[in-house]
């Protein structure tokens, strides 16, 4: 890995800092006063991220759209959290992997399960150990129409 110093964002100190591509972050700086912090990616190397709107929420049955379909915690008891978690809307096959907005690709889940989702994708990274699988563009489920 690349090492290299910055100033620290919250005193100015000369600090080691990495580039870390392996993670979500641009890099870590190590300052000596306050510790370790991430950089954020600079903002002409962000990648622009689509919100999956409500309208992916018509996905999923009528009854089954009030709870997470993971903890199954309901909507109303994920509101009396503090803080307040909400149900999202999440792809099963991300759209960058050839998944497609379809009902049978999307699944309403708790912000909290939806992270850990995306956590756990991360440390397998099964997407690019698979290969001779069907792009799911082609899956005879997710292309008929009804």
């Amino acid at each position: 890995m690349n090492t290299q110093t910055m100033p620290c964002p919250k005193c100015g100190a000369d600090s080691p800092f990495r580039l870390r591509p392996d993670t979500q972050h641009y890099g870590e700086i190590r300052c000596p006063v306050h510790g370790h912090a991430w950089i954020p990616k600079p903002s002409e190397q962000k990648t622009a991220r689509r919100k999956v709107g409500k309208e992916f929420f018509e996905f999923a049955p009528e009854d089954m759209r009030d709870f997470c379909w993971t903890c199954l915690r309901t909507r109303e008891l994920l509101k009396s959290l503090q803080p307040m978690v909400t149900l999202q809307a999440h792809h099963i096959f991300e759209k960058k992997h050839g998944g497609i907005d379809h009902r049978d690709n999307v699944q309403i889940v708790c912000g909290e399960c939806h992270a850990a989702v995306h956590r756990l994708r991360e440390q397998v990274n099964r997407y690019e150990s698979i290969s001779g699988i069907a792009p799911l563009n082609q899956h005879p489920r997710l292309t008929e129409s009804e």
